[in-house]
C-alpha cells in the first residue's frame, strides 16, 4: 500500500524558520510540510499509513536553491573535453590528443591558465599543434573568452579584415589576423560557426546532469536561458527554450528562469510555453538577464582603475548604460524581475545608479531586482543597493577558483572588497547563493565552505555557516519570489528537503566541505539517495 506521507525524525533538523529554528520531527503529506515540532505532534498530524524516515543522527535541512546556472551549457559541458587542472601547454596537447577521433569540432572547456605552472594563454598556433586536423576551440572557465585554432577561425570566416564587434575584442597578430583569443561578445563569432550537437546524445547528457545536480542537494534552480543569439552560447543559444522544454520531464528540479533578450516581448512570448506556470515554486519564467561587463579572469570586468598585473587594461562595458536602462524600463513596466551581470567596481556602480534612476522614475515596492555576481564594490555602492532593496546573487566558488591570483590582478587594497559577503550582510543586502555552473561546480556544500573559510582569501569577509546556508535556502527563495512556498522547513511549504551527513552549522568550518548529501527530496519525493 502506498504511504500517506512521511515522518522525518531522529536527527538534527535545521529549519531556517526563525519561529521554529529547530525541531525533533517533520511531517510531510501530499508533497507539503504538514507539521514541524515534537515527534509526537508530527506523528499525530499524519494518518495511520505513513513512511517513517529515521535520520539516524544525520541532519535535515531545506533543499538547496542555486539561483544562477546555465543548464543548457552545463549539459553541453557534460558532452565535451574537460580541461580543468591543465598544468602546461604540453598537458593541454596531450588531453586534446586523447579526445575521440572525429571530423567534427573539438571543444575544450573549463580552461584556466592561472592554474598552469607558467600561466600563459595558448595561441591559435598552439591549438594547431594540439589539434591539426579539425576545428578546435578552448572556452575559458568563466565563459567570457574563447581560444580558436586556425581551422575554427577560417570556418567562422574571420580574417584580418574582420572588425571587432561592439562589446568584444579579437586579439590579433602583427598582420591583423586573429591570434586565437576572442573576448566577450567576440566569442559568439566562433560559437555561431559551430555545428549543433546530436539530440540523442544531448538528451542522455541532460539526464546525467540532472542526477548530478540532485546529488548536490539542489531542489530548485535559477536557469539562465537565451532567447536568441545574444548570450554566452551565441547562435546555438536560440535553441535554449526549445531544449529546456524537451528536457523538462527529465529534470525533477524546479526552474525559475531568467531570459537573456534584447526585447521584452520575447520574454512575454516565452511565458506562453510550458516553461512557465502560475504556481509559485514550480517551473516559472521570472525576468530578464542583462550584461554590463566582463570578468576578472579575462580582464574585461569594468574597473575604475587598471588591473594591477595588466596596467593597460581596465575592462569595459559590453553594453552601454543607456541601452541597459531602456531595457530595464521595459522589463520593469512589464512586471519582470531584472538581473544584471556586473563584476567590476565601476560596472557595479553604474548598475546601482541605473537601478536608483529606475526606481525613482518608476517606483515599485518589492521589485526584487538583482545584481548577478556583484564581485567587487566599495562601501558606498553596497549601502546604495541596500537602500534600494537590490539583491545580490553571488557565487562563492569563485573564491575557490580565483583566490590564487586575485591579489596579483587587483592589488592588496582592492582585494579586501572582493566577494564582500560580510559587508553585504552587515549593510542589510539580501544575498542569494549560486554557482554560475558550468563556470563553477554546483556543489553547494563546497560553496558554503567557501563562504565560511574563504579558503584563506580575505577572511574578514567571511560569514557564519548559518548565514551561508540561508544564502542557499531562504534568501535564495526570496530572490526568486518563492520564499512563501520554499526555502525553510515550515508548515505549508513545499517538502523540498536535503538530508546531510551532519549539519554544516554544527561542525568545525574546516569540515564542512567533507560533509555528504545523503538524500534529496523534491515535493515529498526522493530523487537522490546515497547508496
Amino acid at each position: 500500500m502506498e504511504s500517506n506521507g512521511q515522518l522525518y525524525y531522529g536527527g538534527e533538523i535545521l529549519t531556517m524558520d526563525d519561529r521554529i529554528p529547530s525541531a525533533q520531527a517533520v511531517a510531510v503529506k501530499d508533497g507539503k510540510i504538514l507539521a514541524v515540532g515534537s515527534e509526537s505532534e508530527c506523528r499525530s498530524a499524519l494518518d495511520n499509513n505513513f513512511e517513517e524516515v529515521n535520520l539516524a543522527g544525520r541532519a535535515l535541512l531545506p533543499g538547496f536553491i542555486d539561483t544562477h546556472f546555465h543548464p543548457v551549457l552545463l549539459i553541453y559541458f557534460e558532452m565535451n573535453l574537460n580541461l580543468l587542472g591543465t598544468r602546461s601547454l604540453q598537458d593541454l596537447k596531450e588531453k586534446f590528443s586523447r579526445a575521440p577521433a572525429a571530423d567534427s569540432w573539438l571543444v575544450g572547456l573549463n580552461f584556466d591558465e592561472q592554474g598552469m605552472d607558467e600561466p600563459k594563454l595558448p595561441s591559435r598556433h598552439d591549438l594547431d599543434d594540439a589539434c591539426p586536423g579539425r576545428p578546435a576551440v578552448i572556452i575559458k572557465h568563466d565563459g567570457h573568452m574563447l581560444i580558436a585554432n586556425t581551422k575554427a577561425i577560417e570556418a567562422a570566416k574571420i580574417s584580418a579584415a574582420t572588425p571587432d564587434p561592439e562589446g568584444g575584442r579579437i586579439d590579433r597578430e602583427k598582420d591583423g589576423f586573429p591570434a586565437g583569443l576572442f573576448r566577450e561578445l567576440a566569442v559568439k563569432m566562433i560559437l555561431d560557426a559551430m555545428p549543433m550537437p546530436d539530440l540523442s546524445q544531448f538528451l542522455a547528457a541532460a539526464e546525467r546532469t540532472a542526477k548530478k545536480l540532485c546529488s548536490f542537494g539542489i531542489t530548485s534552480a535559477g536557469a539562465i536561458l537565451q532567447t536568441d543569439e545574444q548570450g554566452p552560447a551565441g547562435a546555438q543559444g536560440k535553441l535554449d527554450l526549445l531544449a529546456m522544454q524537451l528536457f523538462q520531464g527529465k529534470i525533477p528540479i524546479n526552474l525559475y528562469s531568467l531570459l537573456i533578450a534584447n526585447d521584452v516581448e520575447k520574454i512575454l512570448a516565452a511565458k506562453k510555453t510550458k516553461l512557465h506556470g502560475e504556481i509559485p515554486g514550480l517551473n516559472r519564467i521570472g525576468g530578464i538577464k542583462l550584461y554590463a561587463d566582463g570578468t576578472f579572469g579575462s580582464a574585461t570586468a569594468f574597473m575604475y582603475k587598471p588591473f594591477t598585473d595588466q596596467p593597460d587594461q581596465s575592462g569595459f562595458m559590453v553594453n552601454q548604460p543607456e541601452w541597459l536602462y531602456a531595457l530595464m524600463v521595459s522589463a520593469h513596466k512589464a512586471g519582470l524581475q531584472i538581473a544584471t551581470h556586473a563584476i567590476g567596481d565601476q560596472a557595479n556602480r553604474i548598475c546601482a545608479d541605473l537601478y536608483e534612476r529606475l526606481l525613482r522614475e518608476y517606483p515599485k515596492q518589492d521589485h526584487r531586482h538583482r545584481l548577478e555576481h556583484g564581485s567587487i564594490m566599495d562601501q558606498k555602492t553596497i549601502d546604495e543597493i541596500a537602500r534600494l532593496g537590490v539583491i545580490v546573487s553571488t557565487q562563492p566558488m569563485f573564491i575557490h577558483s580565483e583566490k590564487h591570483w586575485l591579489h596579483k590582478r587587483l592589488g592588496p587594497e582592492r582585494a579586501k572588497m572582493v566577494y564582500p559577503l560580510r559587508s553585504f550582510l552587515d549593510a542589510g543586502v539580501k544575498v542569494a547563493g549560486a554557482s554560475d555552473a558550468p563556470v563553477e561546480s554546483a556543489e553547494v556544500l563546497h560553496a558554503i565552505s567557501c563562504c565560511v573559510t574563504r579558503e584563506g582569501f580575505e577572511t574578514r569577509q567571511a560569514i557564519t555557516a548559518r548565514e551561508a546556508i540561508r544564502m542557499f535556502t531562504l534568501d535564495a527563495a526570496y530572490a526568486q519570489f518563492e520564499d512563501s512556498v520554499k526555502g525553510s522547513i515550515s508548515p505549508g511549504k513545499r517538502a523540498d528537503l536535503v538530508i546531510l551527513s551532519h549539519n554544516p552549522a554544527s561542525v568545525p568550518p574546516e569540515k564542512i566541505r567533507a560533509l555528504t548529501v545523503e538524500g534529496t527530496i523534491i515535493g515529498g519525493k526522493t530523487v537522490f539517495e546515497r547508496k
